[in-house]
């Protein structure tokens, strides 16, 4: 069976990744346009993904360069066990994290982060508190946050991201989320609401 056939099946399959499977087909058979559309169409979104789990502008850009240039090459390889984007934005999270292990960026300095993050003339957005407490998340736990709450991604596709099986995922996410509600409770938020006293 050749790799066109297989494309074929999957289109059939799911219909709403149906574009960026034609589009990896075509990538994998060299075509540098179909390359070009999906860069301009996933560089943003791994850009914004990878920067949260790195907090580093640099290394989030030689990441999404190296990712990409991996789809170029391996194009050929996807299986279509999952959506192109969770593949994509596989690839990104393993990149990511081997590039940060071999970085050994410092810890973020807690001193700083248990500060009330309130300005008492004016009020706070809730993205900037979630900011300030996904700092204190490791790469791995901000990840899970992403995925399931900023992507809304099935713990199934968070594991296919992480390479873990999906009952792993859910035990990630859950202990993602506790960490993140304790950040946001040192920094005086419950419940998205700030804590007066």
């Amino acid at each position: 069976m050749g790799s066109s056939t297989i494309f074929d099946q999957l289109e059939t399959k799911r219909p709403a990744d149906a574009h960026d499977r034609q589009l990896l087909h075509r990538v994998a058979e060299g075509d540098r346009n179909a390359m070009t559309e999906l860069y301009n169409q996933y560089f943003p979104r791994l850009f914004t993904f990878l920067y949260r789990l790195s907090r580093d502008y640099c290394v989030t850009e030689e990441v999404v360069n190296d990712v990409l240039f991996i789809v170029w090459r391996s194009a050929d390889k996807f299986q279509g066990s999952s959506k192109v984007s969770t593949w994509i934005l596989g690839i990104g999270y393993r990149q990511c994290v081997k590039r940060l292990r071999k970085k050994r960026l410092p810890q973020v300095d807690k001193k700083n982060t248990l500060e009330p993050l309130v300005d008492g003339c004016s009020g706070i957005e809730l993205d900037d508190v979630i900011a300030k407490a996904l700092d204190e998340l490791s790469p791995n736990h901000r990840m899970m946050i992403e995925c399931v709450l900023y992507l809304g991604m099935t713990y199934r596709e968070v594991a296919e991201i992480a390479d873990c099986p999906v009952n792993t995922a859910k035990t990630r996410v859950h202990n993602a989320r506790k960490k993140l509600k304790a950040a946001l409770s040192r920094l005086g938020y419950v419940n998205g609401v700030q804590d007066e006293g």
